[in-house]
């Protein structure tokens, strides 16, 4: 404790950050800095993957989680939003990467709300919920087909009160003009 206060009183006085006679006293009779061994082991190999991507595997055959070297770093791309697959395949806004696809999990009815949630038989999937604002299937499940439509189908049209006479329009009691006997004789 007394040999601390008296560097740190000498540091003072001197106003010298580094005091050369007490780096001198502590330093060792040989005047070499380092050993070549010591310089290698301070100065490792750059950190990160670039230069060693086999790093980034986890050592098993088939992978479960596939991990590559992106940008220097190991990242798991069946599952990151930011590299989805590959390096640099960004996956669109509130959409997820299930599997190494990126997939709007907001809408699909196998992935619902989260990767492999499949939403039930017959249920939507909306806003990432399975089934949202349905109404709730009838008793008993599930039901009963819809009958066929009664005959006849399609309706038929109704038919003119008097068939039409040709472009000439009738006139007074809306009577045909008289026909002639000549055609039928």
């Amino acid at each position: 404790m007394s040999t601390l206060l008296l560097l740190l009183l000498i540091v003072i006085v001197e106003a010298n950050p580094t005091p050369k006679q007490v780096v001198r006293q502590n330093a060792t009779a040989k005047s070499s800095t380092s050993s070549p061994w010591l310089k290698n082991i301070t100065n490792p190999r750059a950190p990160g993957c670039r230069n060693r991507p086999w790093i980034c595997n986890q050592g098993e055959f088939r992978p479960r989680i596939r991990r590559l070297c992106c940008r220097n770093r190991c990242v798991d791309v069946t599952s990151d939003v930011y590299n989805c697959g590959l390096c640099g395949i960004r996956c669109p806004f509130t959409w997820q990467c299930c599997s190494g696809l990126c997939i709007d999990t907001n809408s699909n009815h196998f992935h619902c709300g989260k990767c492999e949630n499949r939403c039930p038989f017959r249920s939507l999937c909306f806003y990432g919920m399975c089934g949202y604002a349905q109404p709730l299937p009838p008793f008993p499940f599930p039901p009963k087909p819809p009958h066929p439509p009664h005959f006849p189908f399609p309706p038929k049209q109704p038919k003119p009160p008097h068939p039409p006479y040709g472009p000439h329009q009738l006139k007074g009691d809306d009577q045909p003009p008289p026909m002639s006997w000549k055609f039928f004789s």
